[in-house]
């Protein structure tokens, strides 16, 4: 029957992909949980260590960062480099597995983690962030750390936990469990000791009270303590110090461990890159990865799609920022502050189920800080007008805006415009960048999402 199952899976894979209908990287896996609901954990077995990394923020890019390190040194390795991250995209990655790949680097759904954790068993654990996303689907976020909790609770021993502890939520739940490091960032001038209003985890976990911040970074991540009860941030096994931003073309920094300090370079834009660059170094570390090969795969790295993507276009280089909640948007508008340079913009909202149903974040999102740093700006997706609206009563000057609801509208506007919109940098949200590099893959100026390695 098993044997039956996977050959059905694999069909199915392979007919969506010879009908243009997507990469096959759920349907397989979908169709072979459905034939064989244990089958996942069967799989998963075949492997002799598999790492998950989890957050709301910087999965994809992280494991991507992980596959690359370990890609330089000839680790064979299976990955939902397609950022499938649900059951059904992870039993389509293993149902592709070669016999040699014995090593699991998967990225996973928040919502997802509590339940595939038991079932993947994994050797490496890391979560790096939580923030306040798609609450019609995830709910407000102390229920998504009280299910991190129960999980973490029941973990074994021998898991190796690895925290990002500079959230506070998460240093906490690290506590919980005897296997852990911690990672975060040390002092730097990138920090600010203001909260943005939009910042989610302020209250101690132990007592509730409110956090006192030395050093915040991106929404509430920072250095923290507790008035009241003591709590504070943890003892770093791996500090990220000397960073330096290089505008929108990467950043470099350093590494430092209880033995040593290793420079680092990342070709991605933004401090969000620094710790995505931060949790890959702790997570190869884990894994008995060479510095040297965590070096060069880190540096050579290319964008993940969507993710710090540039494509060419009728004359115009675009710039890809997926901005899907607050916090993600918020340091994305950062990223942008680091160049000198006016700015054409693109902002695409849609409300789509993968997007999150309420759209009402795009007003936790401070797009004000840069509107003197827009040259022009163009709105599009789903909720356009709703988007527009946010911008009009913040006084954006409406003569300075550019109304193109649909994909096709707003590629038509770029190609039009390609004689002044030669570099332009898009904010879109998930469903909304997909579209956009559907249609750039139809006409040849990028590869489908699912084809990304």
């Amino acid at each position: 029957m098993r044997y039956i199952a996977l050959s059905i899976a694999k069909a199915a894979g392979w007919i969506s992909r010879a009908l243009g209908r997507g990469g096959g990287t759920t349907l397989p896996g979908l169709i072979l949980l459905k034939l064989q609901p244990h089958i996942l954990s069967e799989m998963a077995k075949e492997l002799e260590k598999i790492t998950i990394i989890s957050a709301t923020n910087g999965k994809t890019t992280s494991a991507r960062m992980v596959s690359h390190s370990a890609n330089e040194s000839g680790i064979s390795f299976v990955s939902n480099t397609s950022g499938a991250n649900l059951p059904s995209g992870i039993t389509t990655a293993l149902l592709r597995r070669d016999p040699d790949e014995k090593f699991g680097i998967f990225e996973v759904d928040e919502a997802a983690l509590p339940e595939l954790v038991p079932q993947l068993r994994p050797t490496v654990l890391v979560l790096m962030n939580l923030f306040r996303d798609q609450l019609d689907r995830y709910g407000e976020l102390e229920a998504t750390i009280q299910k991190w909790k129960e999980m973490i609770e029941s973990l074994p021993e021998t898991t190796k936990l690895i925290i990002n502890a500079d959230d506070p939520a998460l240093a906490y739940l690290g506590s919980l469990h005897q296997n852990v490091e911690f990672f975060g960032l040390g002092l730097t001038h990138y920090g600010s000791e203001t909260i943005d209003h939009a910042s989610d985890s302020l209250h101690c976990q132990k007592c509730d009270h409110l956090l006192n911040f030395q050093q915040v970074t991106i929404g509430h991540l920072g250095h923290w303590n507790c008035p009241k009860c003591g709590e504070q941030r943890p003892e770093l096994t791996f500090t990220g110090t000397n960073i330096n931003l290089n505008e929108l073309n990467g950043s470099k920094f350093t590494v430092v461990s209880r033995s040593h300090s290793i420079d680092l370079q990342v070709p991605l834009a933004g401090l969000h890159n620094v710790y995505n660059g931060l949790a890959a170094f702790s997570i190869c570390t884990a894994n008995g990865i060479a510095t040297s090969n965590i070096q060069k795969g880190l540096s050579t790295l290319s964008a993940a799609f969507g993710r710090n993507e540039i494509i060419n276009f009728a004359g115009t280089e675009m710039m890809l920022l997926l901005a899907k909640n607050p916090a993600g948007a918020n340091q994305n508008l950062r990223t942008l502050l680091l160049s000198e340079e006016k700015i054409d913009l693109v902002v695409s909202l849609n409300d789509r189920t993968a997007d999150g149903k309420d759209i009402s974040w795009i007003w936790d999102v401070d797009y004000e800080m840069i509107f003197d740093q827009i040259a022009t700006l163009t709105i599009s997706g789903d909720r356009a007008y709703d988007l527009a609206l946010r911008f009009y009563y913040s006084d954006f000057p409406t003569t300075n805006m550019h109304i193109v609801p649909s994909v096709g509208e707003l590629l038509t506007h770029l190609k039009d415009s390609s004689e002044s919109l030669q570099k332009v940098v898009i904010l879109p949200t998930y469903t909304a960048m997909l579209d956009l590099r559907s249609q750039l893959s139809k006409v040849g100026a990028t590869n489908s999402f699912w084809e990304d390695q």
